[in-house]
């Protein structure tokens, strides 16, 4: 099966020298893009599976880039590859629903790979950023979509995913979707306590006890190489975090 990969990339000879790493693998078609705007079409009429992004793009800021594409396509797995290291953007890109983050000066990167583990459901992020957010301040309310907000209103009132996506003419999948995005960015392990977290914070009103349902529970765990010690970029390749794979629990999915 092939999956199609869509590379945003501004600047032409990076962008092509990541054509030619993705080429080795054959089982990967590749689509390119300089901007943001040309994104944003190529993942409306080339239906990518993943998406590279640079976040230094001519025509709009990269986590905006990335926000737009899920707001449109929920399926869809973002990857920021990009030259930035520093705490704020990578909080950025994961706040934008961005499922990895990789440094483009990593010599020893597998960017099949990590397509490969970031459709598989984990989240890849070079072990160098990742630290960053283990030091950094988490503080701070979890950016939800207007879409994501609008779906876990409704699944406080208790509505299955199938009655959501006939009230916001929706697939279920898509709705499915949307919940998931929104367990990860609460850090939630079910879509009840995603709704309790979003009431907390003040992003939903409280509302009825949502219908019972039971979810699997997500986690991000450091990954330790044989020594007991923090893996290292060239142990692992691609990343330290693994998230597992996003399945929500309610009647009628």
């Amino acid at each position: 099966m092939t999956t199609r990969v869509l590379v945003v990339q501004s600047q032409k000879l990076v962008r092509q020298g990541i054509r030619a790493e993705l080429s080795r693998n054959g089982a990967l078609d590749i689509v390119e893009t300089a901007s943001g705007a040309e994104a944003l079409s190529a993942a409306a009429h080339d239906a990518p599976d993943v998406v590279l992004l640079d976040f230094e793009l001519p025509d709009r800021p990269g986590p905006e880039i990335c926000a737009a594409l899920l707001e449109r396509h929920p399926h869809l797995v973002v990857i920021v590859l990009t030259g930035h290291r520093d705490e704020a953007a990578v909080r950025a890109a994961l706040d934008a629903g961005a499922r990895g983050y990789l440094l483009d000066d990593d010599e020893d990167i597998d960017l099949s790979r990590a397509i490969e583990r970031s459709l598989a459901g984990e989240r890849v992020i070079d072990p160098r950023v990742a630290a960053l957010l283990l030091d950094g301040d988490s503080a701070g309310k979890p950016k939800l979509s207007a879409q994501e907000l609008k779906v876990l209103r409704l699944v406080a009132e208790g509505l299955t995913n199938p009655e959501i996506g006939t009230r916001l003419y929706l697939s279920r999948h898509t709705v499915k979707e949307y919940v998931s995005h929104a367990m990860r960015k609460l850090d939630a392990t079910n879509r009840i306590e995603a709704v309790r977290k979003a009431t907390a914070l003040g992003l939903i009103e409280g509302t009825a006890p949502p219908s019972t349902g039971e979810g699997r529970q997500i986690r991000e765990t450091l990954v330790y190489n044989d020594s007991g010690a923090p893996a290292r970029s060239s142990d692992l390749k691609v990343t330290p975090l693994k998230i597992d794979e996003l399945e929500t629990g309610s009647e009628g999915q």
